[in-house]
């Protein structure tokens, strides 16, 4: 588990695999020094659930977590932000009646001195008939974003970019989202399917908001920042154009690029589903 900030790239990934290798297996087998180590004080877990649970609280899972045979990792991705790290990828665990269990993860890990240290988690669960691989598709023609960006405190820009992010889904604004995604955004949604950049922009240039959602607020935002990483968390209690009721919790991942914040990543994980 420890590095230093001048670690190779290489080495880094190869540390930050380790380090998920071991977390995985703390599922099956409980670790409580290991996970009591890795896991910062500062630190958040959306559960698959969609609870949201601190640091203790998630330690007293991961000391009792529920009995499994086994679990495998696969499609494991590590993102490296200077010395702040994205590490995705998709737990797959059998269960008692011959069916495989697939979650979804994003964990977030800063360098604390010599160790990566877990700072926020979240899991979706991938429901039936979900593809494994990450879908694509094709960016769809639109004009240039012709907007600006906001300025000021970091973060009110944060707070600012995150309602904007919203409004584009509200107005199926597919440039605001082409002139704020990364290269390398990708999405896991509520269902457990995951999106590349092309994948997601073609999925907000569907008008979406207009044709099925008759409310969609954001309440409970909060920012948090590690590095030249920021973490935007907030939640969705929304309502179906036929009267149903949900909550969705997510997270965005935000990059400093330049003068510039990009969005590298975002996680959805329903906390209620639409009844």
């Amino acid at each position: 588990m420890l590095a230093t900030s001048s670690v190779p790239v290489s080495l880094a990934h190869a540390q930050l695999r380790a380090i998920n290798h071991r977390a995985v297996h703390a599922l099956v087998v409980p670790d409580a020094p290991f996970i009591n180590a890795l896991v910062d004080d500062d630190f958040r877990f959306t559960a698959s659930d969609g609870e949201w649970v601190d640091r203790d609280g998630y330690l007293a899972r991961m000391r009792s977590p529920a009995r499994l045979h086994s679990a495998s990792c696969e499609g494991v991705r590590v993102r490296l932000y200077g010395t702040v790290a994205l590490v995705q990828g998709t737990v797959q665990t059998p269960l008692d009646d011959g069916v495989v269990s697939r979650l979804r993860y994003s964990d977030v890990y800063t360098l604390r001195g010599r160790a990566w240290s877990l700072v926020n988690s979240q899991h979706t669960l991938a429901q039936v008939g979900v593809p494994m691989s990450s879908r694509t598709g094709v960016v769809p023609r639109h004009l240039p974003w012709s907007g600006q960006d906001p300025q000021g405190d970091e973060l009110a820009v944060l707070q600012a970019l995150n309602a904007q992010y919203v409004q584009a889904y509200r107005d199926a604004d597919v440039a605001w989202y082409d002139a704020h995604f990364a290269p390398d955004y990708n999405a896991v949604q509520g269902d457990g399917t995951v999106c590349d950049r092309s994948a997601a922009l073609a999925r907000f240039a569907l008008p979406s908001f207009a044709t099925e959602m008759r409310d969609f607020p954001v309440d409970r935002v909060t920012v948090r920042r590690f590095g030249e990483l920021a973490l935007i968390h907030a939640e969705n209690a929304y309502t179906l154009k036929d009267g149903r009721e949900g909550v969705s919790r997510y997270t965005d991942i935000w990059h400093r690029q330049g003068g510039d914040w990009r969005c590298v990543a975002a996680h959805i994980t329903e906390h209620r589903q639409p009844v």
